[in-house]
């Protein structure tokens, strides 16, 4: 009797998704200051050739933007950078049909009394001014801790920045800086803007425009395709 209760509760775990399998499990391993880090190199073949500007990844002039809400402590929005956001730059991005910006939102923290998001969303946006935003965010992602604990320490964002394509731990600012403090207050005031209190939340922006409609199935890659190629017309 107890070995049948035992597997019905294993059964209702795995159905709830309790042992949802790790996005990350399979990837690449890369020692950094005694630390392993993953996924440096899947992250460097997805920016391979690729221009980035601040926040921005792909062709500044595309016609259409993919607005990306995000936030780093956000188990959603891993599995979306490791499992959606390659097809997405793809399909999308590398093709010039969209370029890609991440907003970064950090709703984990006052959730869980916690304030590590601050600081790796500090880390992030004092990337942005060397063009180095999307690789460390990306890697970020891929290491990405218990939501419930305060993992992004600062020894492990400096590992995560040293093994990120074209960044070193040298270039990590914990501390916060007019820049980056600028860059969390626009971010925050475009959320505010969106009306979005959920991670990831993706939508499709025109050229010129500071806002477009949300894609709701934002792992849904065709669905993406659909709504750039329905904004894409008015943006010329």
């Amino acid at each position: 009797m107890a070995a049948a209760v035992a597997v019905l509760v294993v059964a209702v775990l795995v159905g709830v998704g309790s042992f949802k399998r790790d996005p990350a499990a399979d990837g690449s391993r890369t020692t950094v200051r005694g630390v392993e880090i993953r996924g440096a190199d899947e992250t460097a073949a997805l920016l391979r050739g690729l221009p980035q500007r601040g926040t921005v990844l792909g062709r500044p002039d595309a016609p259409v933007t993919i607005l990306e809400v995000s936030d780093l402590k956000c188990p959603s929005c891993k599995e979306h950078a490791i499992e959606t956001q390659p097809e997405i730059v793809e399909r999308l991005v590398r093709t010039g049909r969209a370029n890609l910006r991440m907003v970064l939102a950090n709703f984990r923290d006052p959730a869980r009394a916690t304030t590590d998001g601050a600081l790796a969303r500090r880390v992030a946006y004092g990337l942005v001014a060397a063009d180095r935003f999307w690789g460390f965010v990306q890697t970020t992602f891929w290491n990405q801790g218990d939501t419930r604990e305060e993992w992004a320490t600062e020894p492990l964002l400096r590992s995560i920045a040293e093994a990120a394509p074209g960044t070193t731990g040298g270039q990590v600012v914990v501390r916060e800086t007019p820049d980056s403090r600028a860059l969390t207050a626009a971010d925050d005031r475009i959320i505010r803007a969106l009306g979005t209190d959920a991670t990831p939340s993706v939508y499709v922006v025109p050229r010129g425009a500071t806002t477009g409609p949300r894609v709701s199935a934002f792992d849904d890659v065709d669905a993406i395709a659909r709504a750039v190629d329905d904004v894409a017309p008015r943006s010329r």
